[in-house]
């Protein structure tokens, strides 16, 4: 069988664009009878690896689908009708979109296939979009992939859920599909290279520091984390806000540096930007623990790269993070600042029970690679493709 994939989100920085690079990449490992078709837009092409054994489609587009899908623009129809047209033309039995963030209108294709992470925008419209424009062309795009799915994939219950309760789908055309740790976050050791790595950052050999991982958008619940640490961190301890000032999604920095200001503790907060993965490990590995107060969660890769590392994770009880982390966290309301400020205090003064965690954390990272990723995607194709389909060129 002829398998397109959706490339349009490859160059993304964000969760969407780590999922499709980690999952396409996992797919040029394992055994499959499908040929792989990677449509991607010409602009992408430079910038990131597509596996040798797959087929590419260069898309030719005015502007890149990982900078016009953002909270205040859209694509423009020409860009969208170039997907398709070479979509149509592909001869595929099957269309993957390992995410609805870069969904174009197809024809001309046996199944369709779409991941939709969270139900995050009808859930939380007005802390996802800084206007109704960039609500809407969203909303109609996110509702155009749930109609025109065969098969959706979500990457917890939680997130199932949601999808069923807020798109009004029905439970059985929602599959699951996991997510994984990159492999390179590992456990490292201490020494010359991981104290290069964080001095690049503003932090000393040897300090103390929390980490946050992830978007800086409002939903990210970035404020009531400055609050917390600044009601139970020793002054000794640092955080870290790791997150990319250029993100094409709504973001509000200046609100978060005044926060900071207006609690006394912008001196012990860093703001990082945007940090590779060869930094970033090292950040996971010498942080006391990652801190993920987001309100809602469709999986959250930053605390499985953190338990990978050996790290614990005080999370939000909301959407999926209990679901992923289980009982390697401390978990806490999100919309409690003293319920946060409690697990913050917790594993920072008792050793042993961060321990105990960071014991936990590591083993439960285990269960997730993306080789099983790349295999639950294929028995879901395997489920959906007849045997036989138009599109083959012997059935042709």
């Amino acid at each position: 069988m002829r398998v397109g994939f959706d490339g349009g989100c490859l160059s993304n920085r964000r969760g969407f664009g780590r999922f499709a690079r980690s999952l396409l990449t996992a797919l040029g490992t394992v055994e499959t009878e499908h040929d792989l078709v990677v449509l991607i837009d010409e602009p992408s092409l430079e910038t990131v690896r597509i596996p040798e054994r797959f087929e590419t489609v260069a898309v030719p587009v005015r502007e890149a689908p990982s900078r016009a899908a953002s909270a205040e623009g859209r694509r423009r129809v020409p860009d969208l009708l170039a997907f398709g047209r070479a979509a149509a033309g592909a001869g595929l039995d099957a269309m993957v979109f390992p995410s609805s963030y870069s969904f174009f209108p197809v024809w001309n294709v046996g199944r369709v296939v779409v991941t939709i992470f969270d139900a995050l925008p009808l859930v939380y419209p007005e802390l996802v979009f800084p206007s109704w424009r960039g609500r809407l062309f969203w909303t109609l795009k996110e509702r155009l992939a749930a109609r025109s799915a065969d098969q959706i994939l979500t990457t917890s219950d939680a997130s199932r859920r949601d999808l069923v309760a807020h798109y009004r789908l029905p439970a059985d055309r929602i599959g699951l599909i996991g997510a994984a740790p990159d492999p390179i976050f590992r456990p490292t050791a201490s020494g010359p290279e991981s104290e290069a790595a964080l001095a690049r950052y503003g932090l000393g050999p040897g300090e103390r520091f929390l980490l946050y991982v992830g978007g800086l958008s409002p939903h990210k619940n970035l404020p009531r984390l400055i609050s917390a640490f600044a009601r139970s961190a020793p002054s000794d301890v640092r955080l870290a806000i790791v997150g990319d000032f250029g993100d094409v999604f709504h973001t509000h920095v200046p609100e978060l540096r005044s926060e900071a200001d207006r609690l006394g503790v912008t001196d012990r907060i860093v703001f990082t930007g945007f940090v590779p993965d060869p930094d970033l490990v090292f950040l996971y590995g010498r942080s006391v623990a990652l801190v993920q107060p987001s309100l809602l969660e469709g999986f959250g890769l930053p605390p499985v790269e953190a338990m990978a590392c050996g790290t614990p994770v005080l999370a939000s009880s909301a959407g999926s993070l209990p679901e992923v982390v289980g009982d390697a966290g401390l978990f806490f309301d999100p919309t409690d600042p003293e319920a946060m400020a409690g697990a913050v205090a917790t594993v920072l003064g008792d050793p042993d029970a961060r321990r105990r965690i960071a014991d936990r954390a590591l083993e439960r990272s285990a269960a997730f690679t993306w080789d099983a990723v790349a295999r639950q995607l294929l028995g879901h194709l395997d489920v959906l493709l007849p045997v036989e389909s138009p599109n083959r060129p012997e059935a042709a």
